[in-house]
């Protein structure tokens, strides 16, 4: 019989997870706010502008499925990290930005780096919450999309105001590294959780059957 985390581990879990995707919509966000002086600065053209705030999506939707078959080939708990870490340096990296192209690569690898999260969020609630809990603890989880797009714009337009678009993305990179040491140290596995041996023992699908799936380029393609 599989047992799962406490009342009070799924309670930080599934907090910690909330904050990570209120996070993640800030910083998609931020650049929407942002644009205006960014252009200023660097003379974008609307060409350029739309370019820089729509590559995200690009590379995000290629990561997605990718993101999922590396969840399963090296756990959730290293893939969010690595998520939430290597997004936040990027998110860092746009305030140190010194023309547009290095903005458009900045906000690619931007997207790749935020795609892993969730499909390793879906599978970490998976393994710590069972099959009853598991609607509410994800209904919880993406209601923080819609937290971090309207905090994210009104904060991300403050941190301008007050430290101009380079310091905005500066802050959130660095709230991002903070939350994801976080994550590795909270998503640790517990050695009394008995349904790890269960997690281990799951099926894992090659990717190159994943690819070959209709739907996965039908959602790449949107």
């Amino acid at each position: 019989m599989e047992t799962y985390a406490s009342k009070k581990r799924k309670i930080v879990i599934s907090g910690l997870l909330f904050i990570g995707m209120v996070l993640s919509f800030f910083d998609r966000v931020a650049i929407n706010v942002a644009i205006i002086p960014m252009g200023d600065e660097f003379n974008l053209s609307t060409s350029q502008t739309g370019l820089l705030i729509s590559i995200f999506f690009v590379s995000y939707s290629l990561m997605q499925p990718l993101g999922g078959w590396m969840t399963d080939k090296f756990g959730a708990r290293v893939m969010i990290t690595v998520a939430l870490f290597s997004w936040s340096l990027f998110t860092l990296a746009t305030g140190f930005a010194w023309s547009f192209v290095s903005l458009l690569l900045v906000r690619f690898l931007f997207g790749l780096g935020e795609g892993p999260f969730y499909p390793a969020s879906m599978s970490t609630i998976r393994d710590h919450f069972p099959l009853n809990e598991r609607g509410r603890a994800n209904s919880f989880f993406l209601s923080a999309q819609n937290v971090g797009g309207i905090l994210g714009t009104a904060l991300a337009a403050s941190l301008v105001v007050a430290f101009g678009w380079r310091g905005m993305f500066s802050i959130a990179g660095i709230m991002g590294i903070l939350v994801s040491f976080a994550f590795w140290f909270i998503l640790k596995p517990q050695e009394s959780r008995g349904n790890e041996e269960g997690t281990q023992k799951r099926n894992k699908v090659p990717l190159k059957q994943i690819l070959k799936i209709d739907n996965i380029w039908k959602l790449i393609s949107f």
